[in-house]
């Protein structure tokens, strides 16, 4: 696929850490304006001990206007990561996958797109319904009421009602610019369907990219699709480009404090941010030493200190915590591998959150949590 193709996509990006604009070239011109050949970093250790290989050169890249360094661009998914930077030193250059920033998505991205290159199988079986069939069902009816009706639209089992909640909030969608930070894309895909003008998605995991873009595509709404490899804590987009932003079960596995200032800043005067995503509430190291956490990756729910800078990025913030009594039992329930239609959290977190929410205190203890905020 053709980056050129993707209208106004390559206008909004910059270089994730000196912001500085960047340019869709030809390798061979990247090389004669700056000079020399370009180079991807050496062969590094990542935290684990593991050696991450660089994404290397490619026929296109994208140049920044400093001339200083180019970024990969893999079957015309822009490589917008720091260490992938491609440079004319005479000696490849050791990156340190160990900095926070990067630590954890280097970590991790074996797991992850063994993840999407599975899911990649099932798309290719199955095509966009057997992953979104519910919502590929929906009525043009349906779709201009995003998210309702519920059942329709919100497909997360123990996070339903944070989910509806984002959702809400972030409405309406039509002729909206919307972006999704970290995983499949499923949900900025559904902003598609409901009308958004463009949906992208930023995710470390080239994996993660490449399935979003063929289930886009599948899904018919691959011409307003757009996505980015990269990461939240250096976004490399211009400021003021979205009408929304929304994070899925991702904002608890980056560096909060960097992440959220970023968002706000892609974010246009007015626009909205929202993140659905588990929260470390008083029963949680009792589960996890009891039955282990819900995947082989890195998950450290966010408390009140890691959501602190929302005060700080955003105009207004709000919390809304969800699942004190019940979900966590749904949670054991699935990790004994005893699956419950999405019907039975929803209306048992209702009751859930009615009830605690007459007992003072009780609804800051829930497991799963909307985090809102507006620019």
């Amino acid at each position: 696929m053709n980056l050129e193709k993707q209208h106004g996509s390559v206008d909004a990006l910059i270089c994730p850490v000196t912001k500085i604009g960047l340019e869709l070239v030809a390798l061979e011109t990247a090389q004669e304006r700056m000079k020399g050949e370009l180079r991807p970093r050496a062969e590094s250790l990542n935290a684990k001990g593991k050696a991450s290989k660089p994404a290397g050169v490619t026929p296109q890249v994208l140049l920044r206007e400093d001339l200083k360094c180019a970024y990969p661009v893999v079957d015309g998914i822009p490589i917008l990561l720091a260490p992938e930077a491609l440079t004319v030193a005479e000696d490849q250059t050791a990156f340190d996958l160990t900095d926070p920033r990067y630590a954890e998505a280097y970590e991790e991205m074996e797991f992850y797109n063994t993840a999407a290159t599975n899911a990649s199988e099932e798309l290719e079986k199955g095509g966009a319904e057997s992953i979104l069939p519910t919502e590929l069902a929906a009525t043009d009816e349906e779709r201009a009421s995003f998210p309702a009706p519920w059942q329709r639209w919100v497909d997360t089992v123990h996070d339903s009602a944070a989910l509806w909640d984002a959702y809400q909030y972030l409405g309406p969608y039509k002729n909206q610019r919307v972006l999704q930070l970290g995983g499949s894309g499923t949900h900025v895909i559904k902003f598609a369907m409901a009308g958004a003008d463009e949906a992208w998605l930023i995710t470390p995991m080239l994996g993660e990219a490449t399935i979003a873009r063929g289930l886009a595509e599948s899904a018919g709404v691959g011409e307003r699709f757009r996505c980015v490899v990269a990461i939240a804590e250096e976004l490399p987009i211009m400021a003021e480009t979205f009408d929304a932003v929304f994070a899925g079960g991702c904002l608890h596995h980056m560096q909060t404090e960097l992440a959220l200032p970023e968002a706000a800043r892609v974010l246009r005067t007015g626009g909205k941010f929202a993140a659905v995503e588990p929260w470390r509430a008083p029963l949680y190291a009792i589960g996890t030493k009891m039955l282990g956490q819900r995947e082989d990756a890195y998950c450290t729910p966010l408390t009140a200190k890691r959501v602190g800078p929302m005060q700080d990025a955003f105009r207004n913030s709000k919390l809304i915590q969800h699942g004190t009594i019940t979900r966590y039992a749904f949670l054991a329930l699935a990790k004994f591998g005893i699956n419950v239609s999405k019907q039975l959290p929803w209306y048992v977190g209702k009751i859930d959150d009615a009830v605690c929410s007459v007992i003072p205190g009780m609804r800051r203890m829930g497991s799963s949590i909307a985090v809102l905020g507006g620019k």
